[in-house]
C-alpha cells in the first residue's frame, strides 16, 4: 500500500519556506488587526481586512501547489 504524498512534496524548498513565511505573516496580521482597529477606533469591521488577506493567501498557495514542476 502506497502512502499519499504530501501536498508540498514537489515544491522546491525555497518556495515552501516562502509560503510558510507568508502564512506566518498572515496569521500575525489577522491577530493584530482587531487590536489595531479597537485601539485607534477605526470605523471598519476587522473582517473587511482579514477576509481578503486570507482569500489571497489561499489563492497564492493554490497557484504554487498547482504550478507545473519539472
Amino acid at each position: 500500500m502506497q502512502a499519499h504524498p504530501s501536498l508540498s512534496a514537489g515544491l522546491p524548498r525555497g518556495v515552501r519556506l516562502l509560503l510558510e513565511a507568508g502564512w506566518l505573516v498572515i496569521l500575525v496580521k489577522c491577530a493584530a488587526v482587531p487590536w489595531v482597529i479597537t485601539r485607534w477606533q477605526i470605523p471598519v469591521h476587522p473582517g473587511w481586512v482579514i477576509v481578503p488577506t486570507v482569500i489571497f493567501g489561499v489563492l497564492v498557495t493554490a497557484v504554487a501547489l498547482a504550478w507545473p514542476r519539472e
